[in-house]
């Protein structure tokens, strides 16, 4: 990418503002069982506990956003950042929530680790009519 391309497309996906009634009831459960292991070990125990449970929900608690250049794409977020030419993508799967793009041409195991998962948020028609022409070059 040149120092001065123009982005194509950009937008903002975070969930934890987006789906604000799931957020509620999963700061709930997250309270009932942090106070549960705090109550049933220590403080240490709770905040180990805390740092796994909360890291694995990472892409549900922080912004992630999508840039679709013309030769790339860049997904940010905080402390993660890809950077992927479209070149190395060869097939693309949706479902209702955003579209994987795949580096191979056929459905391999190995797609969901070596892929990038790109989510819509409220950009579904952009991002899809933009990953469908680049598919198609």
């Amino acid at each position: 990418m040149t120092e001065h391309a123009t982005p194509q497309q950009t937008w903002i996906v975070h969930p934890l503002r987006e789906r604000w009634k799931r957020s509620v009831l999963l700061s709930l459960f997250l309270t009932l069982v942090f106070s549960g292991v705090y109550w049933r070990f220590n403080l240490s125990v709770m905040l180990l506990s805390a740092i796994f449970l909360i890291g694995s929900l990472y892409s549900y608690f922080v912004p992630f956003r999508y840039t679709f250049y013309e030769d790339e794409i860049v997904v940010t977020a905080l402390l993660y950042r890809r950077v992927k030419p479209w070149s190395t993508f060869h097939s693309f799967y949706i479902d209702k929530n955003g579209v994987l793009l795949s580096p191979f041409a056929k459905p391999s195991r190995l797609e969901n680790f070596r892929g990038t998962y790109v989510r819509f948020g409220t950009n579904r028609e952009g991002a899809l009519a933009f990953i469908e022409r680049k598919m198609s070059e």
